[in-house]
């Protein structure tokens, strides 16, 4: 047996088990801010507000980001590798966004998201759960 066998995990790690559960809070408040924006940007197109329309773009796009990151939060718990890079790529635009957003005048707040971006990314690069989705 070589000595990578004998290192996989056989259960999933406690920090991805955390990572799993940010990642539903992420989709979760993802959809809820969707369905706010969306609801008015509908509004404001309806009563001619024709730059409406970026905002209901950027609410599909955060019905898209939800559903990837519950397909990780599913995925997370069988080490699929596809979970990995494509979850350190949506946190990794989540932080470039919050940066954006706080350069641009946004809330304090988005520190409390970038944070949490970072956090996950980080556990995602120890060796122990890297080894989770090398099994």
């Amino acid at each position: 047996m070589t000595e990578e066998v004998r290192n996989r995990p056989v259960e999933m790690p406690g920090r991805l088990k955390i990572v799993r559960g940010f990642l539903w809070a992420q989709a979760v408040l993802n959809v809820l801010a969707s369905v706010l924006v969306t609801a008015l940007a509908v509004n404001e197109l309806e009563h001619g507000n024709e730059e409406a329309g970026l905002a209901l773009a950027l609410a599909l796009l955060g019905f898209v980001v939800a559903v990837v990151l519950i397909a990780c939060a599913i995925r997370i718990s069988r080490g699929s590798p596809w979970v990995r890079p494509t979850v350190i790529a949506v946190e990794g635009l989540v932080v470039v966004m919050g940066l954006v957003s706080l350069v641009n005048g946004g809330a304090i707040t988005q520190l409390i998201g970038m944070g949490i971006a970072v956090g996950v990314i980080v556990v995602l690069t120890k060796p122990e759960e890297s080894a989770w989705f090398r099994r």
